[in-house]
């Protein structure tokens, strides 16, 4: 849950504040050197959970940053060259990625490029023959985990039982 108040108290040790809606808030240890940082009437916005009777914070903002801050983005630099993937100011036309676009990959977006629908991507296991392998593969290691629980006196008796049983778990798997 997330609240939003002043500060009225706060612990000396920091691991318990209250707010402006006269409910106290135990912090938990990663919160409590930000809360240091804060003192009493600052405006915070916490998010905390409730276990039983207590409230446990797990972190507290000060609401001053929590707000939004209007940012412009200035498409052109005072050199004239700028990247052309973020916009990011550079120094001089040698490059036309900034190096943390070129360093992730990034491309510039082109128009053409976001209205033609994506092809769909071709899976290895899309191929019906490897799919009627890996059937095979299957049918026949549930055999043998089977068989391998039975007694058998001679080799062939024990391939055939395999192979009879594989073909009917192949059956059944291709039914599916």
């Amino acid at each position: 849950m997330e609240v939003r108040g002043k500060i009225l108290a706060k612990k000396s040790d920091n691991k318990a504040l209250k707010l402006s809606d006269d409910n106290w808030y135990n912090l938990n240890a990663p919160a409590i050197p930000y809360l240091e940082k804060m003192s009493k009437g600052d405006e915070v916005i916490i998010t905390f959970e409730k276990k039983g009777v207590s409230r446990y914070v797990s972190k507290i903002i000060s609401a001053v940053e929590a707000e939004p801050k209007e940012t412009k983005t200035e498409t052109t630099s005072s050199t004239g060259f700028a990247c052309e993937v973020c916009g990011k100011e550079l120094k001089d036309g040698r490059f036309k990625k900034c190096y943390m676009c070129n360093k992730k990959g990034l491309k510039p977006k082109d128009k053409a490029e976001e209205e033609t629908p994506k092809t769909e991507k071709k899976h290895y296991y899309d191929n019906p023959e490897k799919t009627a392998q890996i059937q095979r593969g299957n049918a026949l290691n549930a055999a043998a985990t089977v068989a391998s629980g039975q007694q058998f006196n001679d080799p062939e008796v024990a391939k055939q039982f395999t192979l009879i049983l594989a073909d009917e778990f192949l059956t059944w798997l291709r039914a599916e």
